[in-house]
């Protein structure tokens, strides 16, 4: 008897610990789940023009591209816009990763934290990434000895270029950069 009793117990214990942690995945399964943002990109027909992303989505998009993994790659073509749907992803754990094509831009989603390369293969090459913390710069041989250049840009993302402006390269992140140094800025930046 007091063994069936000890068996008793162990089974309703046992019961217990199984309920909760199905509890427990499932309520992590929903929190990922759940997550349903819709953000929008237009991508710019100048030349040089990085893409200006947005955080609401647009009325008629060219293009609705929905982001369900790490590593998901799209092509966006010059002077489209597009709504990006983030589904089971936290856009605010994410950062879309731009590089530019001859006819618009390659987007990879990648983690926020987490190191990137970036492959240049031709001049004047422009990424739009997360920060140069995280940036690694992969440079061919045909392309060793050309500048590469780094630009702050207003939404907090940075530019990263192949080829400086005297080689005919174009950055609408520098032209936004130089509006905004004006006379106050340039007083108060340190100088040697």
């Amino acid at each position: 008897m007091k063994s069936i009793k000890i068996i008793l117990v162990l089974l309703t214990a046992l019961a217990i610990w199984s309920c909760q942690t199905y509890r427990d995945t499932e309520r992590e399964n929903v929190s990922t789940e759940n997550i349903k943002v819709s953000k929008s990109v237009i991508v710019p027909k100048d030349e040089g023009a990085a893409p200006i992303a947005g955080f609401t989505e647009l009325p008629s998009p060219g293009q609705v591209v929905t982001f369900n993994g790490i590593g998901q790659k799209v092509h966006v073509k010059t002077g489209e816009t597009v709504n990006f749907v983030y589904d089971g992803i936290d856009p605010e754990k994410t950062f879309i990763i731009y590089e530019s094509t001859d006819n618009g831009y390659n987007l990879e989603l990648a983690w926020r934290n987490e190191p990137i390369v970036v492959h240049f293969w031709q001049l004047c090459q422009i990424y739009v990434v997360a920060t140069p913390a995280l940036t690694n710069v992969d440079i061919p041989a045909n392309l060793q000895m050309e500048q590469v250049i780094w630009t702050p840009r207003a939404d907090g993302t940075w530019e990263v270029r192949i080829g400086t402006i005297e080689r005919g390269c174009k950055s609408k992140a520098l032209d936004d950069l130089q509006k905004m140094r004006n006379k106050d800025y340039e007083k108060n930046v340190p100088r040697k």
